[in-house]
């Protein structure tokens, strides 16, 4: 099964809905990623405070920030791979910062 690509599948399905530069624009994607991660918030927070599962909900969000973390990586040139490996590194210097805790 080949990967997805979710910028690709982001434009196709939504273009009708959004304008062109919701998925260029920089300011944009920060902000809607950090809409949906207050949404997640708030579904982790309600099934903590009512104990009613919201895991279909939870992992909806999870999704919808995948997608907006995904584009704004896109707008700084690290999409794919690329993300991931800016992601080790970034632990590594976590790893090497925090080695004398080990």
């Amino acid at each position: 099964m080949s990967k997805i690509d979710i910028i690709e599948m982001h434009q196709k399905m939504t273009k009708h809905m959004f304008a062109a530069f919701t998925h260029t624009d920089v300011r944009y994607l920060a902000l809607a990623l950090c809409g949906e991660a207050g949404e997640l918030a708030n579904f982790v927070k309600k099934q903590w405070r009512d104990g009613k599962d919201y895991s279909v909900e939870i992992k909806d969000e999870i999704a919808d920030i995948r997608v907006y973390l995904e584009l704004l990586a896109k707008c700084f040139g690290i999409e794919g791979d690329k993300l991931d490996e800016q992601v080790q590194q970034k632990l590594q210097k976590v790893v090497e910062r925090f080695k004398h805790r080990m």
